[in-house]
């Protein structure tokens, strides 16, 4: 009689996000069906930096949440070298983060936790990762009050658990087995050889395969098979993702840039002033439930897939402003982000002097070049005016010369009411009647006699020609 095993298959999610998974159930020979599908907050909200995040939906019902996990990673401050920060522009290197020893898988209805711890491996045994989950699940039935104020089962400690781990098959290979860890048989349980066998319950092949090994199953006494489903298939995920892969890529943490002495990062000449990182971190978990019929009236209020790639409430943002958090990556972030802002303020301001003092510079240059200009226009102007002047007077002076010879000496002005008397009696006055002229002789009516002095020629009688 063949065997027939289930077998979930992880592969790309259907609706093309890169960030999401969706796992395919094949059983009992039957083509592989979506059963589950794993939802990975979006990397480029600020909310996902710094963290992992999973939760496993149904693939049918989108809006039912079975469960999910909330890994947050330890920081570790390096001790740099001096040459390092003058490398990093005098900025303190990034807190390096520490891969987390175990996280929690949170189930709902009823709500239990499941903490998976990291077994480091040892020189003659490979890593393990190791849980346990109780026997009784869920509360008995019963009418009775003092009954109901009891804690569930799940979250008493006298409810006996079961221990189970997942460990690697080999040295070298990457394939996993998760086993149900033998009962001591000793009564103090202190001898490892006197315990019962491990049994196999799934395979966790090329780390996309996990088979479920149904006649094991079926001897592990528990209440909540479906819970232990859950747990498998959510633990192996995560085991693949935080510890199989790359840490950076996991936890969406983002490489810091190497910075200048000046405070600018290469390759960008100018940054916003208002590019301070402000991540808002996750709201509280919120409890739903596994089953669709309870769950469907909580969780009506939720986006479809369609509008949301991750619906947790560990991806869930509010419009409300949150402080950011306190998380060492994170705050180091922020200091260099504002230490960079500042630098680069100073660098600008200083920048912006330089300019101005240049344009000062060049200001009072180009008005002294004005001023030479115009004292060398003005210069032009006085020498093409003289020129003019010269050749004017030149041609002035040829068109009307001067008398040769010294000018006549002038007469000596005598005032009014002198003692010394003029040419015509008391007047007083030295003035002439011809102003200076000389007047010339007056000739008689007859022309016969002159008036004039004895310069003129004196008339004769004429004589007759006759006598």
């Amino acid at each position: 009689m063949m065997l027939t095993l289930t077998a979930f298959y992880i592969n790309q999610s259907t609706d093309d996000i890169k960030h999401n998974s969706t796992i395919y159930l094949a059983q009992h020979g039957a083509e592989a069906e979506p059963a589950y599908s794993i939802r990975h907050p979006d990397p480029s909200l600020p909310a996902s930096k710094n963290r992992y995040a999973a939760a496993l939906y149904d693939s049918y019902n989108p809006e039912v949440l079975f469960g999910e996990v909330l890994l947050i990673p330890q920081w570790t401050q390096p001790s740099p070298t001096q040459e390092e920060i003058r490398l990093n522009g005098g900025v303190p290197p990034p807190p390096q983060p520490i891969l987390p020893t175990e996280f929690t898988v949170q189930l709902y209805n009823p709500d239990q936790q499941v903490v998976v711890k990291q077994r480091p491996k040892t020189w003659n045994s490979p890593p393990s990762w190791e849980f346990e989950m109780p026997q009784q699940t869920f509360r008995r039935p019963s009418a009775s009050a003092l009954d109901r104020t009891q804690n569930d089962p799940t979250a008493a400690d006298t409810t006996p658990k079961i221990n189970f781990k997942w460990k690697r098959e080999g040295t070298l290979s990457r394939d996993m087995v998760c086993s149900l860890s033998g009962k001591s048989t000793n009564p103090d349980g202190s001898k490892r050889k006197n315990r019962e066998p491990d049994i196999t319950i799934a395979l966790f092949k090329h780390l996309k395969e996990i088979t479920l090994y149904e006649p094991n199953l079926n001897r592990v006494d528990m209440e909540d098979p479906k819970g232990l489903e859950i747990v498998l298939l959510l633990s192996a995920a995560i085991i693949r993702d935080v510890y199989y892969g790359q840490m950076r890529e996991t936890f969406n943490i983002t490489e810091a840039p190497r910075r200048s002495s000046n405070g600018a990062v290469p390759g960008n000449k100018m940054a916003s002033a208002a590019t301070a990182a402000l991540y808002i971190p996750p709201p509280p978990l919120r409890r739903h439930s596994r089953s669709p019929r309870s769950s469907s009236a909580a969780l009506q209020s939720q986006n479809t897939p369609s509008n949301s790639s991750f619906n947790s409430p560990l991806q869930k943002q509010t419009s409300n402003s949150r402080p950011p958090p306190t998380d060492p990556r994170s705050q180091w972030e922020i200091d260099t982000e504002t230490a960079r802002l500042k630098k680069q303020v100073e660098h600008e301001e200083r920048e912006r002097k330089r300019a101005e003092h240049k344009e000062m510079k060049r200001v009072k240059k180009m008005v002294e070049e004005e001023e030479r200009e115009a004292q060398r226009k003005r210069a032009e102007i006085d020498r093409e005016t003289e020129r003019l002047r010269r050749e004017y007077l030149n041609e002035q002076n040829r068109l009307n010369p001067q008398v040769s010879g010294p000018p006549l000496p002038q007469r000596p002005y005598t005032p009014s009411g002198s003692s010394s008397g003029g040419l015509y009696g008391g007047g007083g006055s030295s003035l002439r009647p011809d102003d200076g002229r000389r007047l010339c002789g007056k000739l008689s009516i007859f022309s016969l006699r002159s008036n004039n002095g004895g310069d003129a020629p004196k008339l004769s009688k004429k004589r007759s020609a006759v006598f």
